[in-house]
């Protein structure tokens, strides 16, 4: 597995990341722009981009100067719209054999999972967000767009084939979801939303575990008790 290295730490070899950015596939190059937008000034995105792309004002940006007039789409509006969109075959393109005789995957697959990781990263900030002090409703918003999610991932997973066009018979692990980052997350907003039901904790668990990361089980559920713990501590 490949360390992560921070500049602090040691000087970034920058021929060696451009052979490495330079061998990367559309969709992983893809994730990697949808990260930098969120990562960088808006001056700095002119730098980045303004050659290559049309940047355009955003009327709902949260950082323009009249923003306070703007209403800015919730999370919950994001994701339930992401998931309308996709259930209705927006990002489903067949897939073409290349010169090789290969298939590859299509571009609609690719701004799937680079629009599903930006929604799941939100969700995951925002779970690490919700507490005493947001109140039980953004927590049950959290975690009806983890639901909604993991809705599509499930759809998937069932073999239906009107969401995406993988290259070869796919299924959520495609996505590549960071379970390591999701899970927990995830439990820890479930903990907050289901403080006085130890039962449907468990049982919602149990599910996420069994549907996307069985084979790492005794992992998350220490991670789903280290929720808990946490949750019952803050009440």
């Amino acid at each position: 597995m490949k360390k992560a290295w921070t500049m602090t730490q040691h000087q970034i070899d920058s021929n060696g990341l451009r052979a490495e950015l330079r061998a990367l596939p559309r969709g992983t190059l893809l994730l990697i722009a949808e990260r930098a937008i969120e990562l960088v000034t808006r001056d700095q995105l002119g730098a980045l981009l303004g050659d290559i792309v049309q940047l355009n004002v955003d009327s709902t940006d949260a950082r323009s100067d009249d923003a306070a007039t703007n209403v800015v789409p919730s999370l919950l509006d994001q994701v339930r719209s992401f998931h309308n969109i996709a259930m209705g075959g927006e990002y489903y393109e067949q897939v073409e054999d290349n010169r090789k005789g290969r298939r590859e995957q299509s571009a609609g697959t690719d701004a799937f999972i680079a629009e599903f990781d930006r929604l799941m990263r939100k969700c995951v900030t925002s779970s690490e967000n919700t507490g005493p002090n947001t109140g039980d409703s953004f927590a049950h918003e959290v975690r009806d767009c983890f639901a909604l999610l993991f809705a599509l991932l499930c759809h998937i997973d069932k073999g239906n084939d009107d969401v995406l066009a993988f290259s070869d018979d796919g299924s959520s692990s495609d996505v590549g979801v960071n379970w390591g980052v999701v899970m927990p997350a995830y439990f820890q907003c479930l903990a907050k939303t289901e403080a006085s039901s130890p039962g449907n904790f468990a049982r919602a668990v149990n599910e996420a575990i069994s549907k996307f990361s069985e084979h790492d089980r005794t992992r998350y559920m220490d991670a789903a008790h280290t929720a808990a713990n946490r949750a019952h501590e803050t009440q």
